[in-house]
């Protein structure tokens, strides 16, 4: 089991060779092991990338460009491992004694999180944790949870369309766009959305931490 947000993707980008998807593609993504509890999925912040209205071709090929770094992970859990725990999470989880738990190389989660502003705005006002304070409370300042830079009141600050870029990652984007077409309204190539300098790296497999939370 994984718990994905409705803004978060899960999928590998060795999935670019197939022609079409499949029910079978995310088994090649979990463990055979039957020691293996637990599988961290790296997670990737996506930025508005110069959008200042939400994409007319969608978020998955609207939004490309990223933070470096990843910021969170994502886990992908056998419930028979998961043991009793307070301190289990959607992120990580405790196992019990016999299971161990290790990194993919072959899956990665696109978080498209800082969206164009009109967007995160709404998502802002409504925003609800169970674990950190609400984005309008003036506590937990650094939690990974908030916009850096954002503050405490849904104001847009100067700039925000470009912020939350430092590479141009266009694999999902090509990955739909070669599966499911071109956006609802915007007819085009898919080298119209590749840009070049210092952004304009497209990023394939991504080596994930080698730190276990």
């Amino acid at each position: 089991m994984a718990f994905i947000d409705v803004d978060e993707f899960i999928f590998s980008p060795r999935w670019k060779s197939l022609e079409k998807p499949s029910k079978s593609m995310l088994q090649a993504i979990l463990s055979v092991d039957p020691w293996i509890g637990q599988i961290y999925v790296p997670c990737y912040d996506f930025g508005p990338s110069g959008q200042t209205a939400h994409p007319q071709e969608g978020v998955c090929q609207g939004y490309t460009c990223r933070l470096k770094d990843m910021q969170r992970h994502k886990s992908v859990v056998r419930l028979d491992a998961v043991g009793q725990s307070l301190q289990n999470s959607v992120h990580h989880f405790t196992l019990k004694s016999a299971f161990n738990a290790t990194w993919t190389k072959l899956a990665r989660v696109n978080h498209y999180k800082y969206q164009a502003w009109t967007e995160f705005k709404v998502k802002f006002k409504r925003r609800v944790s169970a674990y950190v304070a609400d984005w309008a409370d003036p506590v937990d300042l650094q939690s990974k949870d908030r916009a850096p830079g954002l503050g405490v009141d849904a104001i847009e600050p100067p700039g925000w369309a470009e912020k939350f870029c430092q590479v141009k990652d266009t694999v999902m984007q090509e990955l739909s766009a070669k599966w499911f077409g071109i956006g609802f309204a915007r007819q085009a190539s898919t080298t119209d959305f590749k840009s070049e300098g210092p952004h304009g790296t497209r990023t394939g497999d991504i080596a994930p931490s080698p730190s276990v939370p």
